[in-house]
Order: C-alpha cells, then structure tokens, then sequence
C-alpha cells in the first residue's frame, strides 16, 4: 500500500481521535488561545494526526508481523525461512488451507520426528483434509508366538465379524481401517492410478489422505416421494439418495492418532446402531448423529429411531423411524405399520468434495463475490462509488412466530415477492437491491418475478435477525445485513423470472425442482449462486413481440452452482458459468445437451460440463467438456487447459486435451456422476494425469479446479519426507 493509500486509509473518525489527543496534551489556556484567533493551532494538529495514525498503524502492522498467528498471508513464507521450512504450498486464499499452521507447528514437528502421529498431523496442515496414518508393516501376517499370539492382527478374516469386514471395505476409508492382515508384498510403494502398487510391505507406511468435506444439516424437512404404493422420505431435497455422515471429531494434539471417529468417512449402519444402543442404556459413547422430528413433535427417543436392514421395531406405540444410513431414506411407522406424517424433520449430516451447489455451509464469501460480480450497476456510478444500496428487505420464514430479534415475517416466498413488487408501485421506489431472505429450510412452491427497470431483485437462503446487546435488548434488523448459511430452502415448482430494461435477478442457495425460466423481456443479469436446479435455466424470448421483448441485453451468470442444462434464446448475448457443473441427468425429461446458447459469447471456467455444448463464441479455461462442443465462430474465443469430447469443433486451443479436434487421447473418468453421491463429478484417481493435473497451474480440471488437489498432495510429500522414520518408505493414498 503506497503512502497516499494509506492516508486515505485514515478515517474521519480516527483523525479526529487523533486531534483530540494531540489537543489534551497541550496546556489548556493554548487551546482557548486557539479556540479564540480561529484554530490556526488546531488545524496544524488536525494535519499531524493524520500522520500520526499512519505511522501508529504501521508499528501495529508491524507488531502483528512478528508473530506467525497475527501476521498477514504474504508474511509467513518469510517466518517460514527463518524457521527453515522451504517448498511450502501456494496459498489458496478461501479455497484452500493457509500455510500458517504449517510455520506455526514447526517446532512441535521436529520435536516429534519418527513417529506416525506427526506424519498425520503435517499432511492434516498441508492439504487442510483430515488424514491417518497407518504403519502398513504392522498389518502382515506373521507367525506369533503362542505366549503372544496377536489378536488384534487376523491373518483370517471373520465373517462372524461384521463390522470388521466392513472396515476393511476399500469403499469406506479406501482401507485405512482395516484390521486384517496381509501377506507381506516385495514391491515399492510407488504411486499409482490405485495410490500404490507394494502397499503392504516390511518398510511401508502409508498416509491416507481424505478429501471430503462433512455439513451439519439441522432441522431438514424430508423429501416425500410417494409412487402411489409406497411413501419414501429422503433427507437430500430432491429425493436422490445420499449416504449420511456422522461430524468428525476435532483433534485437539499432535500426539492423537485418527480414527474412524476423527474420519470424514460415510457413517456405517453397525456404527450407528452403536451409538445407538450406548444413548439407549444411557451409558457414554458417541454421540448420535441422526435426529428425527415427526411433525411438530419432540425429536424421538434413541429406542425410537431403528437402523433399517439391523433392527426390527420396537414393541412400543407411536411413531418409530427406520434410518437406512446408506441411502439416506427414511421409513416411518406408527403403532408398528407403515405410516405417513405430515412432515418429518431431521438433524444428520452429508458429505460433498467442494460448496458447490445449495448447502447448508457458510456462504458468505461466496455471496459476497456473486453480488460483486453482478452484471448489475444500479448499485454504483460509472467510478465504482455506492450510490443505492439495499433499499428493502422482507424475510421469510414457513412457521412463525418470528424468533428475538426478527421482523414481522412472510410465510412464502410468492408472499415476500408480492410485498416487494408492491413498494415497487411507489415510482420512487424502484432502483437499488431489494432482498427477499429465506430463513428456514422449508419447501416453497414455485415462484414468478417481475422486476421493474434498473432494479435488483435479490433472493437468498439466509437468516435475518438483529443483534443482541449486553444489556439484553436487541437492535432492529438492518436491510442487507443478514448471514447466508445452515440453511437450504427448496422451491417446488418453476421459478420465473420477467425483467425490464436494466433489472437483475440474483438467487443464491436455493434449490429448485423444476425450471428457472426468463420470460420475454428486456432483464439485464440473471445470476444463480450455489444453487442446484434439478430442471433447466432457460430464457425465452419472442421475436413476434419486438426486439424489447428479446433479452438482448441479458448475462446469464452462474457460479458454483448445479444445473440440469442450459438453454438460452439465440438474442441473448452472455453466458459465464463458473466452479459449477451441468448435468442433463438432473433433468431426465429434458434435452441432453448440457448448454445450448446458440446466440451467445459463453465464458466457461473451472466447469463439469456432462454433455454437448453450442455457442456462438467460447472461452473456455480448466473445465471438462464431456460432450461434442460446437462452436459458430471458431476465429474468436479460446480454450485453453480443458477436455474436449471427441468431434467438437471449437477456436485454437492451448494445452488442451486433445490438443486438436483430429486426434483421439485420454478420456476422463469420474468417481461417480450419480446426483447426490459426495463425490458426483468428481475426477477418479485412475483419471489420466493429462486431465487431473492439465488444469491451468497444475490443478485438475473440471469442477474441483478451484480446489487445487494435486498441488496441495505435492506439498504434502515434500513437506512430509524429512519426519519419515529412518529406513521407512511412505506412501500418500486418497485425494
């Protein structure tokens, strides 16, 4: 920061701190002298404190640069070098772990050299996933002798013991789990598409690294999916089946060793059952991941709730749940035969690689960053400057009353809408962002909005309340102040949006069942945030009616969101999708191309593309193009470190793969591309290294770009190789 930015930096308000403090140290018949010949002395002292608080600002920059917790980002390779850590990973910002952790415990991993528990806990701060470390030697079947004779260490696997044959399942923790022995292996641990080909040898350790992230879903409303002979409930809002998770546990010391508890593994049916038996008899144990709600009711007692598939019902009345853990389904009964309540709610939690899509994580600096995205300039002049800011805001929540601190609430979110579109009748009310809140996780029908010109018209999951001061009271709401996360509303139905010239449409953290569809008209910017649309966006336009009916002005935004497809008329002129994916099985009834924006220039970045792409112009960066890209004008445009279907024709490319439309090359292939699985659309291990790692600076391609994976697994083995014991070999496993 240059000096005048600095001084520009001062606030009024510090300034005059500054001058009052100048002025008490003078005698106090000077400052009547002063006061009294115009202030000539106050505003020589006005000037110093402005440059008193410069200097005073950079002594506490200064002060805070000492110390690796307080220091900025750019300072801590420097506090690196002096403690000798070289080869750090490059920082991420929000996307990724910092590499304070990893200067800060310096010291506390030299001091624990050699041992298994500094090699998870150097990993753990490198990649910022959690991680366990195993002694792969310790797992080979060797001849004990009869005074002690290993247990713990089968060189026969029991399929009495259920629940040791589901740990070693390679599908849970890729088989970091595992309790069984193996015959010892003569090959290297050398890293491979599987993560290892001599995994279980004499020198071997092997550090297994997990890449999803665990969210806490409180007081989910169940998906009802009734086929007309059964009534199945889901915890995921479209009624896809997900595994559920149980949180993992916080590690609190180097010294502790991972296991499935500190894992952000799928939660087992035996391990649930017991947590379940543990809350159950009252004795201490892990706490009980799920929690189900029937109705308005108390949530149920732990003899209440049965693991499908382990238990059969209770003889008891009343309502009982059966949990399937694996699906994520849910099987009410009442008085012991199938039952169908009005409502059920439930507290679990899910798993996902990335925040892409609607979710209940913190999405407050995403939000942040779509709403200064927005093509939207009703909110600044041609400087930049903030000249309208948000005028209203209206908050929604299905079942008042409203919380301390709320205000008077709407029960729907056509409802909000209409109260906006009526203060909308006031012509000196339209302009600026207006914002419709959702606050709980409820299901809304479909919803239709018509935006009045040079008008944003903001529609977010997100808490509204005041703050509550220390003497008990509590401050109204403020427009615009609200807190984006631990929610995931769904919108039943279409969302359909009709704008005039110059107006804005922005949703963010909603899910949508059906279509989010434009009607003819003149919108300026529709842009969809961490939402998931199982339909289609679509944006219609009639020639018929005039060219101010044909959105020729329209930027079709969407950023880290998932969508069924895209289909835009030929008059729109944008399209940007950003860290999201476009899967037409999201929308089985709809067209298999992913986008069809035969009219538009679509800038594509760090994107899943699961399907056939049309535009008039590309520029397409670090995204995976699993389909035919056919591109109009083929001399504009670029695409550069991407994956391209075989027979797209698109402009020049640049380390993309293939590196022409004439030749054939690696495929990508994926963990899984099911809806609702915690690794959809991610790319497999035994992916081609020209895809996992062809993404602009070495990254994947594809959706997870913004993760930087391969980069942070590079830093973890060179970070981690000086701490291996002495005559050890060591191998990394998972992401």
């Amino acid at each position: 920061m240059t000096r005048s930015a600095r001084e520009a930096a001062v606030t009024p308000e510090r300034r005059a701190e500054r001058t009052a403090y100048l002025a008490s140290l003078l005698p106090a018949h000077v400052r009547e002298r002063d006061e009294a010949a115009g202030g000539l002395l106050h505003a020589l002292l006005e000037a110093v404190a402005g440059e008193l608080a410069v200097v005073e600002d950079d002594l506490q920059r200064l002060y805070d640069a000492w110390f690796v917790e307080t220091s900025p980002e750019w300072v801590v390779p420097y506090l690196g070098e002096l403690v000798g850590v070289t080869g750090l990973p490059p920082d991420l910002g929000d996307a990724g772990p910092g590499r304070r952790a990893v200067v800060a415990n310096t010291i506390a991993y030299r001091q624990r050299k050699g041992t298994v528990a500094v090699l998870e806990q150097v990993v753990r701060d490198v990649t910022g996933w959690p991680a366990m470390a195993v002694e792969l030697y310790r797992l080979l079947a060797t001849t004990t002798h009869v005074n002690h004779v290993r247990t713990d260490r089968p060189a026969w696997a029991s399929l009495r013991s259920a629940a040791d044959v589901e740990l070693a399942s390679p599908r849970l923790a890729s088989g970091a789990l595992t309790r069984t022995a193996r015959t010892g292996e003569v090959r290297a641990v050398a890293p491979g598409p599987t993560g290892g080909r001599g995994r279980y040898g004499i020198p071997n350790v092997g550090v297994f690294v997990f890449g999803l992230q665990v969210y806490d879903a409180v007081a989910q409303p169940a998906h009802r999916d009734d086929d007309g002979v059964v009534t199945t409930w889901h915890t995921h809002p479209l009624g896809l089946d997900q595994p559920l998770f149980a949180p993992p546990a916080v590690e609190e010391s180097v010294e502790h060793l991972a296991g499935e508890a500190d894992l952000p593994v799928p939660l087992r049916p035996r391990r649930f059952l017991t947590a379940l038996r543990a809350a159950r008899a009252g004795q201490p144990g892990e706490p009980v991941p799920v929690a189900v709600r029937v109705e308005d009711g108390a949530p149920l007692a732990p003899d209440r709730i049965r693991v499908c598939g382990l238990e059969d019902l209770a003889p008891t009345d009343g309502w009982q749940v059966m949990v399937d853990v694996v699906t994520g389904r849910l099987h009410p009964y009442l008085d012991g035969a199938a039952g169908t309540p009005g409502a059920l709610h439930v507290d679990h939690a899910y798993g996902a690689v990335a925040d892409v899509g609607a979710g209940t994580q913190d999405r407050s600096g995403a939000h942040e960053d779509t709403l200064a995205a927005d093509a939207f300039i009703g909110d600044t002049d041609r400087g930049g400057a903030a000249v309208l800011g948000v005028q209203s805001q209206v908050a929604v929540r299905s079942v008042p009353p409203p919380q301390a601190g709320e205000p008077d609430l709407e029960v729907s979110v056509a409802d909000a809408v209409t109260t906006v579109a009526d203060t909308w009748a006031d012509p000196g009310s339209t302009g600026g962002t207006h914002v419709v809140s959702v606050g709980d996780s409820e299901e809304y029908a479909g919803v239709g909005i018509d935006v009045p010109a040079e008008t944003r018209l903001v529609v977010v999951a997100a808490s509204w309340r005041g703050r509550r001061l220390l003497s008990g009271d509590v401050e109204a709401p403020v427009p615009g102040v609200y807190s984006p996360e631990g929610l995931r509303p769904r919108v039943v139905g279409d969302v359909v949006v009709t704008g005039a010239a110059g107006s804005s449409v922005l949703l963010d953290g909603l899910v949508v069942s059906g279509d989010v569809v434009v009607r003819p008209g003149d919108l300026g910017s529709l842009t969809l945030g961490q939402c998931t649309v199982a339909g289609r966006v679509r944006v219609e336009a009639d020639e018929a009616v005039g060219p101010e009916a044909a959105n020729r002005g329209l930027t079709v935004t969407l950023r880290r969101s998932e969508v069924g497809g895209v289909d835009l008329a030929p008059t729109v002129p944008r399209l940007r999708i950003t860290d999201g994916v476009v899967d037409p099985a999201l929308a089985p009834t709809g067209p298999v191309e992913a986008v069809d924006a035969a009219g538009a220039h679509a800038a594509v970045a760090g994107t899943t593309l699961l399907g056939d792409l049309r535009c008039r112009v590309l520029e397409l960066t670090s995204s995976v193009c699993d389909g035919v890209a056919s591109v109009v004008d083929a001399q504009r445009g670029c695409t550069r470190y991407s994956y391209l279907g075989p027979g797209s024709r698109t402009p020049r490319r640049y380390r993309c793969v293939p590196p022409s439309d004439t030749t054939t090359t690696d495929a990508p292939s994926y963990v899984s591309t099911v809806p609702g699985s915690p690794s959809y659309a991610a790319l497999a291990p035994s992916a081609p290294a020209s895809i996992r790692r062809g993404g602009e600076d070495g990254a994947e391609m594809g959706v997870h770009h913004h993760l930087h994976r391969p980069g942070r697994i590079d830093a973890a083995r060179r970070l981690v190789a000086p701490y291996v014991p002495a005559g050890l070999q060591i191998a990394m496993f998972g992401s």
